[in-house]
């Protein structure tokens, strides 16, 4: 079975059948410096063949262990304001919220928290009329957040989703 399993492993402490191995973690960590990669580039920097590669980055994709994508600098983009915000939610809401955000073009990440906050939501707007809008016409007809505490980012010195292989 080639599916693979979280590098966790199996719940039990022992590595999943199928894990992420250390030429799967060598090809992850080239491709997360440069996702255009040539296979056969890979392949040549770790010794391996660009067929090897192939099939590795195929099963990691098809299993969910691996996306490729572009990141966009959204003031580039057109967006002027930048935002986090925490939310406090009943917790009967707590998936109908989450659902509800997700669906925002708006909001480009949703996680689940502990703390002070139960949601964590990240939102990109063209302008502060448009943040405005979200957290006090669209946010409140959702229903069950009971508190909310809103952050701009003023200025971005780090966006990296590039994760030490260890």
């Amino acid at each position: 079975m080639s599916d693979l399993t979280t590098a966790a492993g199996d719940g039990n402490g022992r590595p999943g059948r199928g894990s992420l191995d250390e030429l799967d973690g060598k090809i992850v960590a080239l491709l997360q410096r440069d996702g255009r990669m040539p296979y056969r580039e890979i392949g040549r920097q770790l010794g391996v063949s660009e067929g090897t590669v192939r099939h590795r980055a195929n099963r990691m994709f098809s299993s969910g262990a691996l996306t490729v994508v572009a990141i966009a600098d959204p003031f580039r983009m057109g967006y002027r304001v930048l935002a986090f915000t925490l939310l406090k939610i009943a917790p009967e809401q707590q998936q109908h919220v989450i659902d509800t955000l997700c669906g925002w073009d708006e909001v480009t990440y949703v996680s689940s928290c502990t703390g002070r906050a139960d949601i964590y939501a990240q939102l990109v707007c063209r302008d502060h009329a448009h943040l405005w809008d979200l957290l006090y016409q669209r946010l409140p007809q959702i229903g069950g957040v009971v508190t909310s505490e809103t952050f701009m980012e003023l200025k971005m010195h780090k966006v990296s989703y590039v994760y030490p292989m260890s």
